[in-house]
């Protein structure tokens, strides 16, 4: 298969990195958000919203680009997919993250977001709401650790390559 020219890996460098910037500020705004303490029915609907907002606008637009941009670079480079060890540990814990983050995250997200809006003022007092919201801001928290040492790994590059 034809790689890319010096040109076309630095330009798939450039794409790939602003995504995963994308997906890196989203979930820490995100955990940042977790922090605001909302005091009124308003103020936790608009909490769920903006995290919803990022998650939308950044977190996973970020995170899909950046797993396509990750595919060109395993297909069109030298990188190849498997043949370094950090590598293969960027795929694993990134589509792990991902996984959790759209059926776990987002749902929860989701469904506080539904009982604020619904219930505003005695959504403060939900159970679902009041046990959910700070799995949020854990998950939050983890997900902005795991994201952060995969950018270390990627500047690093530990682990001596795979013998094939």
């Amino acid at each position: 298969m034809k790689k890319l020219n010096t040109n076309g890996v630095k330009t798939l460098k450039v794409f790939h990195l602003i995504f995963v910037m994308m997906w890196v500020i989203g979930v820490v705004t995100m955990g940042i958000i977790y922090f605001a303490y909302p005091q009124s029915g308003d103020e936790l609907y608009s909490y769920f919203y903006i995290m919803r907002l990022v998650d939308d606008i950044l977190v996973i637009p970020g995170a899909m680009l950046t797993t396509v941009t990750g595919i060109i670079y395993g297909t069109f480079t030298n990188w190849g997919f498997f043949k370094h060890r950090w590598i293969t540990v960027k795929w694993i814990v990134s589509i792990f993250v991902i996984v959790v983050g759209t059926f776990i995250f987002s749902p929860w997200l989701d469904n506080c977001l539904e009982i604020a809006n619904s219930e505003r003022d005695t959504a403060l007092s939900n159970m679902y709401v009041t046990q959910y919201t700070p799995l949020i801001g854990i998950f939050s928290g983890m997900q902005s650790t795991i994201l952060i040492f995969l950018v270390v790994v990627s500047v690093f590059k530990p682990w001596k390559k795979k013998k094939l």
